[in-house]
């Protein structure tokens, strides 16, 4: 996975990524949820309707919330979704909005965040997040949506 910074130990990390063919453009996102030792939980890889790059992103973000939101066995964990995206994470985690276009969806990931409990949204380097950034690309060439669950 690149140079992946594995999480804290009792934490999961979703790295998630969002891939743009232009901005606006073909578009997709795509993830993957890994404990320390690199073991992964989820991935996934999926088209998206054209969309701006820090769109996509928040897309990755509300995507990750999601699937996390889905699985009882992960409530009480302590999870870290993870962008290379700072201007998206800055939107999530702060007042501000940013852009009123994403105000709902903005809106519905900070309350997911909430109903998770122990789940953040960070900031990580690029690099860190090649496998993700690989998913996302897949999913903005058009290959086949893929979400896969390994717990």
């Amino acid at each position: 996975m690149g140079n992946w910074i594995p999480p804290e130990s009792e934490t999961l990390m979703f790295n998630i990524d969002g891939s743009a063919r232009g901005s606006p453009g073909f578009a997709g996102i795509g993830g993957v949820l890994c404990d320390q030792s690199g073991k992964v939980f989820c991935s996934f890889s999926l088209s998206v309707v054209w969309q701006e790059a820090v769109a996509v992103e928040i897309l990755a973000i509300a995507k990750a919330c999601d699937l996390c939101a889905s699985k009882p066995q992960l409530k009480d964990r302590k999870i870290v979704i993870s962008s290379d995206c700072l201007v998206a994470v800055s939107w999530i985690n702060s007042a501000d909005i940013g852009n009123f276009n994403l105000l709902n969806l903005i809106y519905g990931i900070r309350n997911l965040l909430c109903t998770l409990g122990q789940t953040s949204v960070q900031f990580s380097s690029r690099v860190s997040n090649s496998y993700a950034d690989l998913l996302a690309k897949r999913g903005a060439d058009g290959d086949r949506d893929v979400i896969t669950w390994e717990v």
